[in-house]
């Protein structure tokens, strides 16, 4: 154990949390579980996406919010992606209905707090340890620096909706497992670790004119040694785009006659990229500097907009793997950019410099549950980044122990991790046990820093 100096000290009762085994380390078996969009011969948007709002084991989030986001769900080809969405085994949650937050296992429970924060945790409990350490882990309260602020963007009419699905066998659902791992004195962590088959994803929306329009759909498929990614657009490319709009704009005078049409269409097929650089500001070393392309598409109001909203609710959406907005002048662009309202992404949307693929994806999420002294050793405030088995938005514990509706963490002086009750008796987590639970199917991914003790 390191020596360290605590400036805050807190006096705690003991807690004990349920233990189970940590899991051994398998071999690798090279099992891969990717999600495909389906048969392009079919028309998806002849069937609309039927989103259940009821039927599930529990709710996380609740039946009328999940109506209102079912009513503006995108076109999505028959396969694995909109089969995910229309099953009524598939969680909805958002940061209201799942707060995230991150576990902070330094400490001994006595002198030493450890438990879970939310990531709106009040910055003094930070900074009465380490001055201006909140500064270097949140960019505000509720959002982490990592990998550099916001990373769709710093989007002011942005919304994502998060899903969540386990797999089945023989009808059985195959539960998330958790263990408990105490390597020392100072060191108390709840690991868990999702089965082969789970899927998570985002369901991203732009809200403008009081109304949500789907934009992009991201997915993450865990398989046996590590996690499959996909983007799904409804206009991987540009040119689909510039297609598309001139398909549609035949069905009205005003669009047919649009100077600002005219326009957009010719910077989709001929205009330049303009150079473009991203990198990351706090966490050293967690994102590399990114130089690509970026096309920001112009502004457009009235019934120029319209044409765009009719498109993104009518157009079916598709892979990103392989493939690229735009290419020029020795530049790539990966994803279209918006310089106003009326576009197909939101004003602030910045994917332009990141490639569709596992590796680029791994790139932040293997750092889920890494701890903050790997990268800033001034940090006496100690803590892991959130989430765990490189999913970030993701936790099993019973929210009213570790935050209240105002987002300020409650029972800070104690180890306030305790597993759902609901999460128990619906199946969908259980204590790791190495009979029950095979590396064939639970396998964990192992990083530098995994196994780590403070």
């Amino acid at each position: 154990m390191r020596t360290t100096t605590i400036a805050l000290v807190l006096l705690l009762s003991a807690c004990a949390a349920d233990q189970a085994s940590p899991p051994e380390t398998p071999g690798d078996d090279g099992d891969d579980m990717g999600s495909g969009s389906g048969d392009d011969a079919v028309d998806p948007c002849a069937t609309p996406v039927i989103l259940p709002t009821s039927g599930r084991a529990l709710d996380l989030m609740p039946p009328a919010r999940l109506a209102e986001l079912a009513a503006r769900v995108p076109c999505i080809a028959p396969g694995r992606v909109r089969d995910v969405i229309e099953s009524p085994h598939t969680f909805w949650y958002d940061k209201h209905s799942l707060t995230p937050g991150y576990q902070d296992s330094f400490g001994d429970n006595v002198i030493t707090p450890i438990g879970m924060r939310p990531n709106t945790i009040d910055h003094g409990l930070i900074d009465t340890a380490v001055p201006g350490g909140h500064a270097q882990i949140f960019v505000e309260p509720g959002t982490f620096h990592f990998p550099f602020g916001r990373p769709a963007g710093d989007i002011a009419n942005l919304e994502v909706v998060d899903f969540w699905q386990l797999p089945e066998s023989n009808g059985t659902v195959l539960p998330v497992v958790h263990w408990r791992r105490d390597p020392n004195e100072y060191t108390h962590r709840v690991e868990w670790m999702f089965p082969a088959g789970t899927v998570f994803g985002e369901l991203m929306f732009m809200t403008e004119d009081g109304q949500r329009y789907p934009f992009e759909i991201r997915t993450r498929t865990r398989t046996v040694d590590g996690w499959v990614n996909d983007i799904y657009r409804p206009f991987p490319r540009a040119t689909d785009l510039a297609d598309a709009i001139e398909a549609r704009r035949t069905q009205r005078p005003e669009w047919a006659t649009s100077p600002a049409l005219d326009a957009l269409v010719s910077q989709l097929r001929d205009g330049d990229l303009t150079p473009y650089h991203v990198a990351a500001t706090h966490f050293a070393g967690a994102f590399p500097a990114l130089d690509a392309g970026i096309d920001a598409l112009p502004t457009l109001t009235g019934s120029d907009a319209e044409l765009v909203h009719e498109l993104l609710m009518t157009t079916p959406f598709r892979s990103m793997l392989g493939l690229t907005w735009k290419e020029t002048g020795g530049k790539i662009a990966y994803a279209a950019a918006a310089a106003g309202t009326g576009s197909i992404v939101p004003k602030g949307f910045n994917a332009a410099a990141v490639r569709v693929d596992d590796s680029t994806c791994a790139t932040c999420h293997r750092d889920a549950g890494r701890p903050f002294e790997t990268w800033y050793d001034n940090i006496l405030a100690y803590g892991e980044l959130w989430g765990n088995d490189e999913i970030f938005t993701w936790h099993p514990f019973r929210l009213d122990r570790f935050v209240d509706d105002s987002g300020a963490v409650v029972n800070f002086n104690h180890d306030n991790r305790e597993i759902r009750a609901d999460f128990i008796s619906a199946g969908l987590v259980a204590p790791y046990s190495a009979t029950t639970h095979p590396a064939t199917i639970y396998k964990r991914i192992v990083r530098e820093w995994t196994d780590f003790a403070y």
